[in-house]
C-alpha cells in the first residue's frame, strides 16, 4: 500500500512538473494562427539543406531543427517528452560508408501554434554541437541523420516513419552531401545584394565556376526583395537553375578573393587549366550565406537594446533621432527573418557592406567615444553580432557519455569585415567622408580597440567609371532604346525627360561610350549600385586571409592610414624659392612590405590630389543640420553650434609633390625606411594660417566634368605596389602638426619650436620678402659652419654629397630626432629668431 501511495504521489509530481514545464514553454513563444510555419514532423531548420557547408574545426558545428507534433498541452503533460538524436555518417567513396558519431541534440520547451483547422501543434526546437571536423578535402562528405523518438502514445500525432528499438515511434530527417569547412554570413543594404548580372566580371566568373574552379563552393541565400531564395547549392547546379547571376556580386567576388588570397594565386591564372584540379584537392570549402536587403538601414540588423546603447548627437537641431525596430515597420522584420534564424549556425565570419540608406536619411554620424550615431551603432553591430551567434551553446552528450559539456560555437572574435561607401554611397549628401570615418567606429581604421579582428576596405576609388556620365547619356535619353518601336536604333524616348540635354545626334555620338558599356552591362537603378565588384571583393578576401586564416602580412590588409603630420617651410636654393610644405606620414606598421606611393594626376586641376587644407577654422564640421544648414551638430568632439555659409567654402585643395610620388620609387626604397611612409603636399598659394587638413573626404578622383569615364584606382595616394587606396582622414592642425580627433591618434611628430612657426605664419600671411632675408642669412650662417666642418676634415677622403637642382633646404628648426628632411633632402639651418 505504501509503495502504491508512493507510486501516486511521484505520478502526480511528475504530472505537474511537466505541465508547468509546458505551460511556461507556451506561455514564453508566440501563439501562431492559421498554417504553422513549421510543417507536421521532424524537420530541420530552413537555414539548413542538402549540399551545405557545415563549420570546420577548430569550431564546433550546430545542427538545429523543430519536431511538430498535432498534440495539446493537457495530452503532452501526461507523456514523457520526445528525444532527438543526430548521427554524422562520413562517405569517403560511393561503397565506404561509416558513422563518427551519434549526439543526443539538446530538446527545448515546446511552443504552441495552431493548424488551418485550428487544431492544438506543440513545436519542439533541437540543437545538437557537432564534433570538430576537419575540412572535407578529396571528395569527402557527409549524410546528417536525424532521429526523434516520441513516447508511447504519440503515435498519433504524426506519420511515424518506423520504430525505435524500444518500438517506440519514430521520426527520421536526412541531410545529404554536407561537407565542412568555413561559412562566411555576407549581409548589408543593396550593394552587397546586387546581383552578379549586373557587373562587369560576371562572365569571367561563370568561365571559372564551368571550368570546376570553384567546385568547394556552396552558395545560399534568403529571398530578398533583390534576389530569390537560393537552397544551397554547388555553383555549377545553380548555373543550371539559372539562379547563379542572381547571387549576391559582392559575396561572389569576396569568396574569389579569399580563394586565390589562401594559394597565393592572382587573377592573371585563374583560368590556368590545373588551377580546378588543385582546388579540388586541397581547398577548404567555402560556404557563403547572403541576407542583404536593399533601402535597410543598419538599425534594422540590430535588436533594440543594442539600438539603445547609442544616443542621437543632438535631438534639438533637427537631425533624425535612432529608433527601435518597433518603431520602424517597414523592416522591423529584418532582425528577426535575416538574422535570428541564422546565429544557431556557427560561422567563420562576416561581411557587411551597408550605409547608403542612413546617409539618404540624414542618420546622425558621431562617434563611438561619444556613444552616438552611426558610429557607435556600427560598433554595436559588430558586438551584438559576436555575442549573439559565439552564445549559441548546448550540452552535447554522445550516447555513451553520461556527462554532457557546453561549448562555443562560433568564435567571438570571429572575423569581421566592412566595406567603406564610395562616393556614391552618399546619395546626394556632403558627408560622405565622415560617413566612411563612422564606419571604422570614429578610428579612421580597422581594427582597433573597439573593432578588433576586423578588416576594412575603401571603395571611393572602384566607383562606377561612368557614373559621370549617367545623367547626360541615360537620363537625358541618348542611348538607343532596346524595346524601340521602329526597330532602328533610337533615342531612348520611352526612360528620358523631354526636353533631353542634347539633341538625338548629337547626344547618341557623344554618349556612344556610355551607351556601348551599359548594353554590356546595364544598370540596376543607376549608379548607386557600382558595376565594378569584383576588386572589393578581391579586397576583402585579402582582409579574410590575413585576419581570420594567418596569412603573412606581407601584403597590407588595408591602405595608407594617417599618422601624423607637419607644417614646414623650405627653401630650394637653386630656384630662390621659399615654400610651405606639409609632411604627411603614414603608419609603417600597417603597410607590410609595401610603400607609399603618389600616382600621377593632372596638378593643373588642384581638387584632383584629394588633398585640402582649411583656412577658415570656423568652418570645421563633421556634419551639418539636415534642416538648418547655419548649424553644425559635430564639431568632431561631439558638440554643435551656429555657423554661417557652406562649411566647405573655408578647404583649400593643394598639390601634392611629385618628387615624393611615383618619380622616386626606387630612390625611396634605397634612402632608408622614412621615405617609404611619407609624402609633401605644396602649401603656396594658400593665404590664411592652415587649421585642418584632410584627404579623400568627398567627391571623385578624377575630373566629372571633362566627358571622360573615371578610370578606377585613380586616386592619388596608394600602397604600392598592393594598390590599396589610403584611407580617408581628417584632422585639425595644432601648433603646427596634425591633431587627430578622439579616439583617432596620429602623434608621429613632435611639436614644432615656436621659431618655426612664426616662420611658417609669416609665409602663410605676410608674403615671402621678409622670409627670403631670414632664410638668405640663415643659409649663409650655415654655410659657414659647413666650410668650418669641411676644412677641418680637408685630409678626408669622404666627400659632401652635392646638392642638385631638386634638393630641399629645410627652414624648420632642428630637433634631436629623425623627423627631418634626409640630407640628400639638404640641410636643416638654424633656428629663425
Amino acid at each position: 500500500m505504501a509503495r502504491s501511495g508512493v507510486a501516486v504521489a511521484c505520478g502526480i509530481m511528475r504530472f505537474i512538473f511537466l505541465y508547468v514545464m509546458l505551460w511556461w514553454g507556451l506561455t514564453t513563444t508566440t501563439v501562431v494562427m492559421g498554417e504553422p510555419s513549421n510543417p507536421l514532423g521532424l524537420h530541420f531548420a530552413e537555414t539548413h539543406g542538402h549540399d551545405m557547408v557545415l563549420q570546420r574545426a577548430p569550431a564546433r558545428a550546430v545542427v538545429s531543427g523543430h519536431l511538430t507534433l498535432r498534440y495539446s498541452m493537457e495530452a503532452a503533460a501526461q507523456l514523457n517528452l520526445p528525444t532527438v538524436q543526430v548521427s554524422l555518417w562520413r562517405h569517403e567513396s560511393a561503397t565506404s560508408t561509416y558513422e563518427l558519431e551519434t549526439i543526443q541534440a539538446h530538446v527545448g520547451f515546446p511552443g504552441q501554434a495552431y493548424d488551418s483547422k485550428q487544431r492544438s501543434l506543440l513545436v519542439w526546437s533541437f540543437q545538437a554541437l557537432m564534433p570538430p571536423m576537419p575540412p572535407s578535402t578529396n571528395g569527402h562528405h557527409y549524410t546528417v541523420m536525424a532521429r526523434a523518438h516520441l513516447p508511447l502514445g504519440m503515435d498519433d500525432a504524426s506519420d511515424p516513419t518506423g520504430q525505435d528499438d524500444d518500438h517506440n515511434p519514430l521520426l527520421h530527417e536526412n541531410l545529404y552531401e554536407v561537407i565542412f569547412g568555413d561559412v562566411w554570413y555576407c549581409s548589408g543594404q543593396s550593394n552587397m545584394a546586387l546581383p552578379l548580372q549586373y557587373t562587369k566580371a560576371r562572365n569571367s566568373s561563370l568561365e571559372a565556376v564551368l571550368a570546376g574552379t570553384y567546385d568547394h563552393v556552396r552558395i545560399h541565400s534568403l529571398q530578398t526583395n533583390m534576389n530569390p531564395f537560393q537552397k544551397w547549392a554547388p555553383p555549377k547546379d545553380a548555373v543550371e537553375q539559372e539562379s547563379f547571376m542572381k547571387f549576391s556580386s559582392t559575396c561572389w567576388y569576396f569568396m574569389e578573393g579569399l580563394t586565390h588570397e589562401l594559394y597565393n594565386m592572382t587573377r592573371n591564372n585563374i583560368n590556368d587549366n590545373d588551377v580546378p584540379l588543385v582546388l579540388r584537392q586541397s581547398m577548404v570549402p567555402i560556404g557563403l550565406i547572403h541576407t542583404a536587403w536593399g533601402g535597410s538601414k543598419i538599425e534594422d540588423w540590430l535588436d533594440d537594446d543594442s539600438i539603445q546603447k547609442c544616443n542621437p548627437a543632438n535631438q534639438e537641431d533637427g537631425s533624425l533621432l535612432l529608433l527601435s525596430r518597433s518603431e520602424r515597420p517597414l523592416y522591423a522584420q529584418r532582425y528577426q527573418d535575416a538574422v535570428i534564424p541564422y546565429k544557431d549556425l556557427t560561422i567563420k565570419g562576416w561581411i557587411w557592406y551597408q550605409g547608403e540608406n542612413n546617409m539618404e536619411n540624414n542618420t546622425v554620424l558621431g562617434n563611438s567615444l561619444y556613444h552616438s550615431g552611426y558610429s557607435c551603432l556600427m560598433v554595436q553591430l559588430i558586438q551584438s553580432w559576436r555575442s549573439l551567434w559565439s552564445s549559441t551553446s548546448s550540452s552535447t552528450r554522445s550516447i555513451t557519455d553520461d556527462d554532457p559539456s557546453p561549448m562555443m560555437a562560433t568564435d567571438p572574435l570571429a572575423p569581421f569585415g566592412v566595406v567603406a561607401l564610395p562616393t556614391s554611397g552618399s546619395v546626394g549628401t556632403l558627408e560622405i567622408g565622415t560617413m566612411r570615418v563612422a564606419q571604422t567606429g570614429g578610428f579612421g581604421v580597422l581594427p582597433n580597440p573597439s573593432m578588433p579582428h576586423t578588416f576594412l576596405v575603401q571603395a571611393y576609388d572602384q566607383d562606377d567609371p561612368m557614373r559621370s556620365l549617367y545623367g547626360d547619356c541615360w537620363t537625358g535619353g541618348c542611348c538607343p532604346s532596346p524595346t524601340s518601336t521602329t526597330g532602328t536604333p533610337a533615342c531612348n524616348d520611352a526612360t528620358g525627360p523631354k526636353p533631353k540635354t542634347f539633341p538625338c545626334e548629337e547626344c547618341a555620338n557623344r554618349c556612344s561610350a556610355f551607351c556601348a558599356d551599359v548594353a554590356a552591362t546595364s544598370f540596376n537603378m543607376g549608379p548607386i549600385h557600382p558595376r565594378t565588384k569584383q576588386t572589393l571583393g578581391w579586397r576583402l578576401g585579402l582582409g579574410a586571409a590575413q585576419t581570420g586564416h594567418g596569412v603573412s602580412l606581407e601584403k597590407p590588409r588595408t591602405g595608407p592610414t594617417l599618422a601624423g603630420c607637419m607644417l614646414k617651410v623650405k627653401y630650394r636654393s637653386t630656384r630662390n624659392k621659399v615654400m610651405p610644405l606639409v609632411t604627411i606620414r603614414f603608419n609603417e606598421a600597417l603597410l607590410g612590405q609595401d610603400v607609399v606611393e603618389v600616382q600621377a594626376y593632372n596638378q593643373t586641376n588642384r581638387r584632383l590630389s584629394k588633398l585640402e587644407v582649411l583656412v577658415d577654422s570656423t568652418k570645421f564640421c563633421l556634419q551639418k543640420s539636415p534642416v538648418n544648414n547655419n548649424i553644425c551638430i559635430d564639431d568632431g568632439y561631439g558638440n554643435s553650434f551656429e555657423m554661417s555659409g557652406d562649411s566647405n567654402q573655408g578647404w583649400v585643395p593643394v598639390n601634392i609633390v611629385p618628387e615624393s610620388g611615383p618619380l622616386n620609387v626606387q630612390r625611396r626604397r634605397r634612402s632608408g625606411p622614412k621615405y617609404h611612409h611619407e609624402i609633401t603636399a605644396d602649401l603656396s598659394g594658400v593665404q590664411g594660417s592652415i587649421s585642418a587638413i584632410r584627404y579623400a573626404w568627398q567627391g571623385d578622383c578624377c575630373d566629372a566634368t571633362n566627358g571622360e569615364p573615371c578610370p578606377l584606382g585613380s586616386c592619388p595616394i596608394i600602397s604600392y605596389p598592393s594598390g590599396l587606396p589610403a584611407n580617408p582622414f581628417v584632422a585639425k592642425i595644432t601648433k603646427g602638426k596634425c591633431e587627430c580627433l578622439p579616439p583617432q591618434e596620429c602623434n608621429a611628430f613632435p611639436v614644432p619650436t615656436t621659431e618655426s612657426q612664426i616662420l611658417l605664419d609669416t609665409v602663410l600671411n605676410q608674403g615671402y620678402y621678409w622670409t627670403y632675408v631670414s632664410v638668405l642669412c640663415s643659409l649663409i650662417l650655415a654655410l659657414l659652419a659647413l666650410s668650418w666642418i669641411l676644412l677641418g676634415k680637408q685630409n678626408s677622403k669622404e666627400t659632401s654629397p652635392a646638392t642638385t637642382d631638386d634638393d630641399w633646404v629645410a627652414v624648420t628648426a632642428p630637433t634631436n630626432n629623425d623627423d627631418d628632411d634626409d640630407d640628400r633632402q639638404g640641410i636643416a639651418l638654424p633656428d629663425i629668431t
